[in-house]
């Protein structure tokens, strides 16, 4: 009788102990979620005020240090401030939405909201990106015509290609910081998916 007591104690004991470090468990992995759900939160952060100060340093450029008048220009400069806009509502969104994702215990049965977003920043990256880096290219292109009447030959050229190395330059940082936030909002999903198999 004693020994069946001792057992079912013992058994006890081990059940408590295993629940304790399935929480302890759990806890750290939402803990390690809430920090990649940061980086992410981050990233959004920091693109929204770099294409917010560039969006001001062209409006103030257009629109108080040079004036142009030509249809094309005007064009030109509408498709460079409404992609940056464009881009800007995108970062916007993306943060109201994730800051609406819970990682929480709760949340744990469904991760359906984290998929949804994955899915929604991977198509920002790659059509919608491209078609914005694509109207910010034509519309500054579209300045050539009347700033070629200003400035010497040599120095358009050298306008003209100096935006294709930024471009370059810029692409390849986007595309760094685009791999560094699909591998957090991946490892997100990992790890959301590692919780509900402990419960």
């Amino acid at each position: 009788m004693n020994d069946d007591l001792d057992d079912l104690k013992k058994t006890w004991q081990q059940a408590k102990q295993d629940m304790e470090s399935q929480t302890q468990s759990t806890e750290q992995i939402i803990a390690l979620a809430k920090r990649n759900m940061r980086s992410t939160l981050y990233f959004h952060y920091g693109n929204i005020a770099i294409l917010t100060i560039t969006l001001i340093a062209l409006y103030f450029f257009f629109y108080h240090l040079i004036y142009l008048q030509e249809m094309l220009s005007k064009i030109g400069i509408a498709l460079m401030l409404g992609g940056l806009v464009l881009r800007i509502a995108i970062e916007v969104f993306s943060v109201a939405t994730s800051l609406k994702i819970d990682l929480s215990d709760h949340a744990l049965k469904n991760t359906d909201d984290t998929l949804a977003f994955y899915r929604f920043r991977k198509n920002i990256h790659g059509p919608v990106t491209i078609a914005i880096v694509g109207m910010y290219t034509l519309g500054f292109y579209l300045l050539t015509p009347e700033f070629s009447k200003h400035l010497a030959l040599g120095w358009m050229v050298l306008i003209d290609s100096s935006y294709v190395v930024g471009a370059v330059i810029l692409i390849w940082q986007i595309r760094k910081g685009i791999r560094r936030e699909m591998e957090n909002l991946s490892e997100i999903l990992s790890l959301k998916t590692e919780m509900r198999q402990e419960r």
